[in-house]
This record gives structure tokens, C-alpha cells and sequence, in this order.
């Protein structure tokens, strides 16, 4: 019995020793869990709600009734008023989610866009719209790979233009006046686009905007072709614009440069080469036909063994001799029949 007490007190005294050298509080109770401040998996919130949770745009309305939140004044309101949608598809809540327990408790938020990553902006928008691209092909696009979303270029609701920093860009309207194309005129708002296409690709494609001030350019400034006359805005494919493609682009409206010919040129044939940017520039050039280059030396890029037998004076085609750089019917080396 001894042995046992001296045991039990060796043990208690060690105990007593260890709290008091680790000097460890109580674990506090865990607080209760916060309303949810932020949505990181839209599917997921969908996938979850009950019929119930849903309580419709009237709701909405009640607290949501500035213009720029006025849902039947929005482009979604027809297709998304239909009651043969399933309610995670439907009105206000289609975009931001079941409301009930905003409603009951403010402090949990629906679905913000403006607080959304552009992952999950996408995704949310994807949703719906998986006719124009599905989410693997969206991630491949220099959009996505750029962290841009749906939203940097359209808007939700009307009346909400806001450029890419959210500064309240307004059509036709800039702080910097070099940033945009003076256009003749302004193109029909469609898409729900916060401006025209030529301003929102003009905010993150300068460059392509200042092309177009040059002397010999596409019509866009004068308003007879706008980005996506050219440019697929939404790839159905996770590609490089490929030769073919590309050459496809400009013989819409360059038909005569299409051919085919008996002799091809190799970049019109598509044989080698970038296309018809080897010699073009595409959105505009101080050279005449917007070459990248007026004097011979264009095509000595490729015919570099010809400079030194051939003196055509300033251009290959200005002496007469190659007319046709595109294609020729009559000759091999594309001269005058």
C-alpha cells in the first residue's frame, strides 16, 4: 500500500510540475462559424440549395431597387423569367444564388461578382452559357490566362459601364483621350458590353488601338469593322489561330487575294510562314496596303539571294516585273504575262 501512495503522489506531483512549466491555458470554446463572406465554389452552393431556399425576385426587390439592380430592365430578364427553368437557373437568384438566408441574416452574401475570383466569375456565368464555351476551353484562352472574367467586359445589370479598374468608364469617355479610336460612329450596344467593342478591347490592347491611327489602317475608326469581325471574341477551341484560319479571316473581305492559283505564293499558300501577316501588318501600317516595309527589302526577307543580282529601283513590283505577289496564273515567278 505504500509503494501505491508513493506512486500516486510521484505521478500527481508530476502532473502539478508539467502544468505549471508549459504554463498552457484552457482550449477556449471554438466561437461559432461567421456568416460566409466570400463564395469560392459556385456549383457548389447551387448543388446544395433546397427548393425552399429560394424566394424569388419580388424579394429581391424589396431592398434591391436602384436602377443598376433592376433586374426587368436587364437583357437576362426575358430568358431567365421563364417558369420552366429550374430555380438555380432563374431571376436574380439564377446569378447570385437562393437569398433566404440573406434574407433572415444580411450579413450572409449572396453571390457578388464584384468580389468573385475571375475563375469563379467565370464559372458562375458557365453556368448558363455553356453554348458559347465550356469551362476547359475557357481556361485555355489568353482571356483566363490573363485573370480576366465574363464580367470585365459585360455587365449584369444596365447602367453599370465600368471599365477594367471599375473607375466608372463611360462610352466615348476616358481620363486619357490616347487610350481610344475616335470612331465616326458608335456602334450599337449589344451582349450586355459595358461600352462598344473597340473601347473594351482597347483597355488592355493599346498598342492595336495606336495601329489604327496610322495612315493606312482597317476601317475601323470610321466604323465599317469592329474587333470581332476579325477576331473570334470566344474561341470554341483551346488553339492558336492556325494558317489556315488566319488566311480564312482576310479573304472574307479580300477575296481577290484568295485565289487558288496555278503558281501560289508560299505565305498565301499557306506553305511556310506566319500567313498573310508576313508581309502585312493586320491592324495598320505607315506603308501603303499596310506592308511592313515599302521598299524592296520586304521581300528580300525571304529572296535574300536575290539582292544581290536583282536592282528593281524601290520595289519588287513597282519596276513592272512581279505583279502579282499573291498568285499568278501566267508565270512561276509571278510576272507580267
Amino acid at each position: 500500500m505504500k509503494i501505491q501512495a508513493l506512486v500516486l503522489s510521484i505521478g500527481i506531483a508530476s502532473l502539478v510540475f508539467g502544468a505549471m512549466q508549459s504554463g498552457k491555458k484552457p482550449a477556449a470554446k471554438t466561437a461559432p462559424d461567421k456568416p460566409d463572406q466570400a463564395v469560392t465554389n459556385i456549383n457548389l452552393r447551387f448543388a446544395q440549395a433546397k427548393p425552399e431556399d429560394y424566394i424569388g425576385d419580388q424579394a429581391c426587390v424589396e431592398c434591391h431597387s436602384t436602377k443598376s439592380h433592376r433586374f426587368d430592365e436587364s437583357a437576362h430578364f426575358a430568358p431567365m423569367s421563364n417558369p420552366k427553368l429550374p430555380l438555380a437557373q432563374r431571376g436574380c437568384e439564377g446569378c447570385h444564388g437562393p437569398g433566404k438566408a440573406h434574407q433572415e441574416n444580411p450579413e450572409v452574401e449572396v453571390i457578388s461578382f464584384t468580389k468573385l475570383s475571375p475563375k469563379d466569375s467565370a464559372a458562375a456565368c458557365l453556368r448558363c452559357h455553356g453554348q458559347t464555351m465550356d469551362k476547359s476551353h475557357w481556361a485555355h484562352t489568353d482571356h483566363a490566362k490573363a485573370k480576366l472574367s465574363c464580367t470585365t467586359c459585360h455587365q449584369l445589370h444596365p447602367d453599370t459601364e465600368l471599365d477594367l479598374q471599375g473607375n466608372g468608364l463611360k462610352r466615348g469617355k476616358t481620363e486619357d483621350p490616347r487610350s481610344l479610336v475616335r470612331m465616326a460612329k458608335q456602334p450599337a450596344k449589344q451582349l450586355l458590353l459595358k461600352a462598344d467593342e473597340v473601347t473594351l478591347c482597347g483597355q488592355c490592347h493599346p498598342s492595336q488601338i495606336a495601329d489604327f491611327r496610322q495612315a493606312y489602317h482597317h476601317p475601323v475608326p470610321e466604323g465599317q469593322l469592329t474587333c470581332s469581325d476579325c477576331h473570334a471574341l470566344h474561341p470554341t477551341k483551346s488553339s492558336q489561330v492556325r494558317q489556315a484560319s488566319f488566311k480564312s479571316k482576310c479573304v472574307t473581305c479580300h477575296a481577290d487575294k484568295a485565289g487558288p492559283f496555278v503558281y501560289e505564293h508560299d505565305p498565301v499558300a499557306g506553305f511556310g510562314g506566319s500567313g498573310c501577316d508576313e508581309c502585312h501588318k493586320a491592324h495598320g501600317s505607315q506603308n501603303p496596303s499596310m506592308l511592313t516595309s515599302r521598299t524592296r527589302g520586304l521581300c528580300a526577307q525571304c529572296h535574300s539571294d536575290k539582292l544581290a543580282t536583282h536592282h528593281p529601283g524601290q520595289t519588287c513590283w513597282s519596276a513592272g516585273c512581279h505583279v502579282a505577289p499573291h498568285g499568278s496564273n501566267t508565270h512561276k515567278a509571278f510576272l507580267r504575262p
